[in-house]
């Protein structure tokens, strides 16, 4: 049954009428997937010599034992954010004469093999050979480590069907788990309790007792179980069905009248960002991605540099970034009804200028209290939010016009190439660039306070130049108007 099920995946992937597309995106991830393999190959058989450098009177493993409860976390965000289980698949099978049983054993077997499994096992079974020819572990020591540590990775990965189910669509339900998770990393950062060392102990002890590596794989099996039995008990036709039909809650955005015309496209993007999986989606990235900076603003390395401006970029903007780039196919739906209306072009701009400003503000003061590592991150920080306001903006509202490619809001966002052309890929570089040369130059040909007020200022020009830009703007999505349509009217298999 399972050589069955391959081959029917096989015959529908090539017979679809999107394969060539397809085909296409596969070669692009398979690049990238060869690159990080590389990079976790070159990680995995130089770590035994970076870790001997750094931490030069205790074992390499066991130091390394103590990361791996970091890296099992960082492995489960990252599952949580791009992971997806194969389930769609199964509908066509549903009113055949195939058991729930061997979908659902199909099911998880498949995922075995995703990319992401290969991830931990690129680093840990180089350094684990190179510890054994050392003479730090034996042959029984070795097996049975990695035994641990791939069964703690396919535990992981069959955890992440209850989390995605749990969490995904429900980002109330989320947030205590991200304050435990963040308290606990707080409490192991300044020392009063290390959750990271307690967990690398126990691989510790594992390496004295090899027999304790049966504990992980009872965990796996008892994963498996239960994840086939939820799989087996959800199998339905009836399940899909009720996954379609959403309720909402009524939310009293009444607060809003006070923007006069600008309140009805307000309210609509509000209820966009409540209701829609993709959209809500770059809400979620937006408030996670706050914490980017912690990778770069505690290392000394990177402070004083154009790094500083690429991350107050980035973290005030992520949010307009990934939704401005988009602008106006988050409507595609609805468009060609809506250029119907007596609706000005300029009053539907406006809205949603007023929406990435708020996001560029909020996420401003969230990235307040890295004023803990000093008065300059802050001020930075200020100064790129200004730039992402009166030049990033614009700049991606004028890219938005060359949009023309509908997108399904349904569908999560993570490697989700719907409504990606040429434009969107493309307008990365001078959101990024402009604000990075422009600091640099002047850093290093007058002093880095002038570079932080140049980006400050010439935020507040863009600003100040609104109203005018935004008329340009609004002629240019007039002239493209009925070849949006006609693009958004094209529908993606």
């Amino acid at each position: 049954m399972f050589q069955k099920l391959l081959a029917l995946e096989w015959k529908a992937f090539f017979r679809s009428a999107s394969a060539g597309r397809s085909i296409a995106v596969k070669i692009f991830l398979g690049f990238i997937a060869f690159y990080f393999i590389m990079v976790f190959l070159t990680l995995g058989f130089s770590l035994y010599e970076l870790v001997e450098e750094s931490f030069p009177n205790e074992t390499p493993i066991h130091k390394v034992n103590d990361f791996l409860l970091a890296w099992f976390v960082f492995e489960l965000i990252i599952r949580f954010m791009l992971q997806n289980l194969p389930v769609m698949h199964l509908k066509p099978l549903l009113l055949q004469k195939v058991s729930r049983s061997q979908m659902s054993h199909y099911l998880l077997t498949k995922s075995i093999f995703s990319f992401y499994n290969l991830m931990a096992l690129l680093v840990t079974i180089p350094f684990a050979a190179i510890c054994f020819f050392k003479g730090d572990v034996t042959s029984m020591q070795l097996m049975a480590w990695l035994l641990s540590i791939f069964s703690l990775v396919l535990t992981i990965n069959f955890a992440n069907y209850f989390i995605k189910k749990k969490f995904a669509e429900n980002l109330k339900a989320f947030i205590p788990l991200i304050i435990v998770i963040t308290a606990l990393a707080l409490l192991d950062y300044f020392g009063v309790f290390s959750v990271s060392k307690l967990f690398g102990q126990l691989f510790t002890t594992l390496l004295e007792q090899p027999i304790l590596a049966m504990i992980p794989l009872l965990i796996l099996i008892g994963s498996y179980i239960s994840t086939f039995r939820s799989l087996r008990h959800n199998i339905y036709l009836d399940s899909y069905v009720k996954n379609q039909s959403d309720s909402f809650r009524e939310t009293d955005l009444s607060w809003t009248n006070r923007f006069g015309k600008l309140a009805p496209f307000i309210q609509l993007d509000i209820r966009l960002l409540q209701r829609n999986k993709r959209s809500r989606a770059t809400v979620i990235m937006a408030l996670l991605l706050v914490f980017y900076g912690l990778f770069f603003y505690p290392n000394p390395y990177y402070q004083n540099s154009t790094w500083m401006v690429f991350v107050g970029i980035f973290i005030t903007g992520i949010f307009m970034i990934n939704f401005g780039q988009f602008i106006p196919a988050w409507d595609s739906s609805y468009y060609a009804m809506l250029m119907t209306q007596d609706v000005s072009m300029k009053l539907y701009l406006n809205s949603k200028v007023m929406l990435m400003y708020a996001s560029a503000i909020i996420l401003t003061v969230l990235s307040t209290p890295y004023v803990y590592f000093g008065w300059d991150i802050l001020l930075i920080n200020l100064a790129c939010a200004l730039f992402n306001m009166g030049i990033n903006v614009p700049i991606l509202l004028y890219f938005g016009a060359m949009n023309k490619k509908r997108i399904n809001l349904d569908k999560s966002q993570f490697l989700n190439y719907e409504g990606m052309g040429a434009a969107q890929w493309i307008v990365g570089i001078p959101l990024f660039a402009i604000p990075i040369l422009l600091w640099f130059s002047l850093s290093e040909t007058v002093d880095k306070n002038t570079a932080t007020l140049s980006l400050a200022f010439l935020g507040i020009i863009g600003l100040v130049l609104k109203n005018i830009i935004i008329n340009g703007l609004a002629k240019l999505y007039k002239k493209r108007k009925y070849e949006t349509i006609s693009g958004f009217s094209q529908q993606q298999d």
